[in-house]
């Protein structure tokens, strides 16, 4: 137990002006997210999630990920199509590029800040339709459970 403790001494806790940052980065992001979900009635909202949002980031690893809700009634199809596609109108000055996990999303370099928009599926905890369904979910979770200390 004492090696784990020496450890998370030394893990770098990002100071205030780079918290400032990463949150202007975020606030940046977020508006242009919100400006380009108004196309689409297919899309519920979008919130932060992942580690960013759970406070948990560590500097030389802050990623920014964005879940775009979609309607649960969305077909597969358009819910690939459509991800995508907020995810470049939204990221286009930052030069988007697009990754894959079960399904594409798209990711971009903000102010030296990867940023991931996500798509997802506006579900309740179980009813999964994709794997990234959980994110938002977990990330509450974890945000009630974790402690400043931890």
């Amino acid at each position: 137990m004492k090696s784990i403790l020496n450890y998370a001494k030394k893990i770098a806790v990002p100071t205030p002006r780079l918290q400032k940052e990463k949150q202007r980065t975020a606030t940046k992001v977020c508006g242009l997210i919100n400006e380009t979900i108004g196309k689409y009635n297919q899309i519920v909202g979008f919130e932060l999630a992942g580690s960013y949002a759970k406070n948990t980031w560590l500097p030389e690893k802050a990623d920014i990920d964005i879940f775009v809700k979609f309607n649960k009634k969305t077909s597969e199809k358009d819910f690939r199509k459509i991800g995508t596609k907020i995810g470049f109108e939204s990221l286009k000055k930052y030069k988007p590029y697009t990754r894959y996990a079960e399904h594409p999303f798209v990711e971009a370099v903000v102010n030296g800040t990867k940023v991931n928009v996500v798509p997802c599926y506006d579900v309740n905890v179980g009813e999964w339709q994709s794997a990234t369904d959980r994110s938002i979910h977990h990330t509450k979770f974890m945000s009630k459970k974790l402690t400043s200390s931890m």
